[in-house]
């Protein structure tokens, strides 16, 4: 149905000159969109267990940006070439085959209960995840993080443009490096993680986010450019592996791994939302430079919380292990 709602938004967003309708339709489109990534995430949960999760979903992140990617250049050349109605036909198209490639899996090798994160308990599923603080806690630094990255492409794209480069060609550009990048960021998430762990791996994307922004307010070279987007791309990549990893491992044994992932999701959303507000309201104020150094601030925080919320949680786990093993 997410995949149907995505090519249904797309059709009617070029059939129509409606402000309502279109806006509609973008809803429709982010609904779906937003719902593709839990769903996927606990099929794969449910069909190959907790044990090699991570290593599955950094494939699945693999093809997906790969598949963004292509998806940027096919959209590139057919709207050149054709017109923004063939976008959205290629777009239908790719949604019939996702639909295909769905109806191929075996619905018996999905464990539904192991896709849930095992049996739930009594309470209600908001009560449980405000109860969960590491799930919290991841949250508020995935919320930092895409508030520091969300508007990061756009607004560089519009100082390119200002500067006198092709608004389409800059895009483009920029959308394809992020996304080969983001590929290559999915493959070697998981050998980096196997040394310093998921929360490390979210504390380098951290880390990595506040450096973007911060290069990109100190130039608008078309040399520096490419280089913050790798550096973004690298970010984005690893994060959407280290992000579902950690939520499974929060979550496991409490049967809500779904709604854990679509809860930091909806952070990720709200810190999308966000950032091109904050950077644009610093932007009229202060420039795309001084724009670009409040969003590397924001990371930064985010980054501070992260990790000064994991020690606290990784220590307290460590005395309350202590205090277990220590005889009555």
């Amino acid at each position: 149905m997410a995949v149907v709602a995505i090519a249904i938004g797309a059709l009617v967003i070029v059939a129509t000159k409606s402000l309502w309708v279109v806006g509609g339709a973008q809803l429709l489109i982010g609904v779906g969109d937003t719902s593709i990534a839990p769903i996927l995430a606990a099929i794969t949960l449910g069909i190959v267990g907790p044990t090699v999760f991570a290593e599955r979903i950094s494939r699945n992140e693999v093809f997906n940006h790969a598949g963004n990617a292509a998806n940027a250049l096919l959209a590139a050349v057919l709207g050149y070439a054709f017109g923004l109605g063939y976008v959205a036909l290629a777009i239908v198209v790719m949604a019939a085959a996702s639909c295909l490639v769905l109806a191929r899996i075996d619905a018996g090798t999905i464990d539904h209960r192991q896709a849930r994160g095992g049996d739930a308990d009594d309470r209600s599923t908001i009560k449980a995840l405000a109860q969960t603080p590491r799930l919290l806690l991841l949250a508020v630094a995935v919320f930092m993080f895409q508030t520091s990255n969300g508007a990061l492409l756009p607004f560089l794209a519009q100082a390119r443009t200002v500067a006198g480069d092709n608004p389409s060609i800059v895009t483009g550009v920029m959308t394809v490096v992020t996304q080969l990048t983001m590929v290559g960021a999915a493959v070697v998430a998981i050998p980096i993680a196997r040394r310093i762990g998921f929360a490390g791996v979210m504390s380098t994307a951290l880390i990595l986010a506040a450096i973007c922004s911060l290069l990109a307010a100190a130039t608008h070279s078309w040399f520096l450019v490419i280089v913050v987007q790798v550096i973004g791309g690298t970010a984005m990549g690893m994060s959407g592996v280290a992000v579902p990893a950690l939520v499974e491992d929060i979550m496991r044994g409490t049967g809500r791994a779904g709604s854990g992932l679509g809860a930091v999701l909806t952070a990720f959303g709200a810190g999308a939302t966000v950032s091109p507000l904050v950077a644009g309201m610093d932007a009229q104020r202060i420039g795309f430079s001084g724009s670009f150094l409040v969003l590397s601030a924001i990371a930064l925080i985010g980054w501070v919380i992260w990790v000064l919320g994991h020690w606290y949680f990784e220590r307290r786990s460590a005395v309350l292990n202590q205090q277990k093993a220590e005889p009555g």
